[in-house]
């Protein structure tokens, strides 16, 4: 079994990944204005109050994806570092190896 991890395309990967986050949250607080104003212009409302809890409910669920999108972005970006420096520790043992033959 072998693996091939590149670290510049995990590093591309992480940043659209968390572009496509910080677009999701662009658009949070979904419906804002209505959002606010749902129970003061449904005074009584039910149907006001459920409508408000909805949307911040969204908003919360928006918010929560967009950050576990960052964090498996962060966690990305740190294994392709990973991946880099054990790439060049074995570099340097096989060099360190090849010396020792020649």
């Amino acid at each position: 079994m072998s693996l091939d991890i590149d670290p510049a395309r995990m590093r591309e990967m992480a940043n659209d990944a968390r572009r496509n986050a910080d677009a999701v949250e662009a658009i949070t607080p979904i419906a804002g204005e209505q959002h606010l104003n749902a129970r003061r212009y449904m005074d009584g409302s039910d149907l006001a109050v459920k409508l408000q809890e909805t949307l911040q409910a969204l908003d919360l669920v928006t918010k929560y994806h967009a950050s576990m999108i960052r964090n498996f972005c962060t966690d990305t970006d740190y294994v392709a570092n990973v991946q880099e420096e054990l790439d060049k520790s074995i570099g340097s043992a096989i060099n360190s190896a090849e010396g020792q033959i020649r």
